[in-house]
């Protein structure tokens, strides 16, 4: 087994389950070309947005743009947490937390509501569409050849992402974390506008080049059909789920020196129909679609309101790692209901 940065290559696995919640951030597609879904191709990220001129003593590692629709909440929420990352430095061996850099994405930290998802639907919550920010700075983590700690997957497939090499984070159950292993300074330069957001990270170059290669599509799952009511239904677009594979390939000299292969799972999207509500209801009781109603329970750990922050009663489960090496593999964990970011 080849080794990267000194560590042993392994396989890492991010696993989120339809019944869980985990931000959407309907962001962008990432600059660069996507890999084609039927069969492996190499993604160098050549067309990377160009990165600002480094500082004295510090080269430009990586630089990666998402671009996303424009939306009032979005672009608000997606600039503030551009506001609470730009300018951060991580020292040599630091671990780079996007929760303990964003906060919670609260009203009183300065976000607003946005559309997450919960129970495998649109929802309303504090924050939404901050994962922009969390796929771009994950992949220019990974572009940048700086190690992960831990990260986690939407639940089902954002089409603007890429595949495999995106990131949700939810406020005390998911994280994005990772370590500069680097041995030098790394500097977050990070900006935003009303339709993209752009992180780059500056220090010292231990590879020439890192290439992401993505795998064909795996275990292909047609999505359901499902009819909603209610003043808070959100109509959606079905999409099949899948497995798909990434390989980071560490490039020095014109030759691999190593490789580290990432392996995502996503659940269907299911179609969602908001249909009219009756306007026969008997007296005294709740009609369907509204708030309170049984009808039509929430998976089992999905059972946070929208809108809601706060943790889940229910424990996080924790995806368990998949080693092609002997290397310790830090794991992927499972985003919780009520995500917020």
């Amino acid at each position: 087994m080849r080794r990267a940065h000194g560590r042993t290559a392994t396989t890492r696995i991010a696993l989120i389950s339809a019944g869980t919640a985990a931000v959407l951030g309907l962001g962008g597609l990432a600059a660069g070309p996507a890999a084609a879904a039927d069969g492996p191709a190499a993604d160098r990220a050549t067309g990377h947005t160009a990165a600002p001129q480094a500082p004295a003593g510090q080269q430009v590692l990586s630089s990666f743009t998402v671009a996303f629709p424009a939306a009032p909440y979005r672009t608000h929420n997606i600039a503030r947490a551009v506001e609470l990352i730009n300018g951060a430095v991580v020292r040599p061996g630091e671990i780079w937390s996007f929760n303990q850099a964003v906060g919670e994405r609260t009203k009183e930290n300065g976000f607003v509501d946005g559309i997450m998802i919960n129970d495998g639907r649109y929802v309303k919550s504090p924050g939404g569409g901050v994962s922009a920010v969390a796929t771009t700075m994950y992949n220019a983590m990974f572009f940048a050849g700086l190690k992960p700690v831990e990260h986690g997957a939407h639940s089902f497939y954002i089409e603007r992402y890429p595949e495999g090499r995106e990131a949700t984070v939810a406020w005390g159950t998911l994280d994005l974390r990772w370590q500069n292993d680097s041995g030098s300074p790394v500097t977050v330069l990070a900006k935003s506008t009303d339709t993209s957001v752009t992180v780059t990270l500056l220090g010292t170059k231990q590879y020439d080049e890192i290439r992401a290669t993505k795998g064909p599509r795996t275990h292909v799952t047609p999505p359901a059909k499902r009819t909603d009511t209610g003043p808070t239904c959100e109509a959606q677009t079905p999409l099949e789920g899948f497995d798909v594979s990434v390989d980071r390939v560490f490039v020095r000299a014109g030759h691999e020196v190593g490789r580290e292969t990432f392996r995502t799972h996503y659940t269907p999207r299911d179609e969602i129909i908001c249909a009219p509500q009756s306007p026969t209801a008997t007296p005294g009781t709740t009609p369907p679609g509204t708030p309170g109603d049984t009808a039509t329970p929430a998976a089992p750990g999905a059972s946070a309101a929208p809108g809601s922050s706060a943790a889940p009663a229910t424990p996080t489960a924790t995806a368990s790692p998949t080693p092609s090496g002997t290397g310790s593999t830090p794991s992927a964990r499972v985003a919780s209901p009520g995500a917020t970011g």
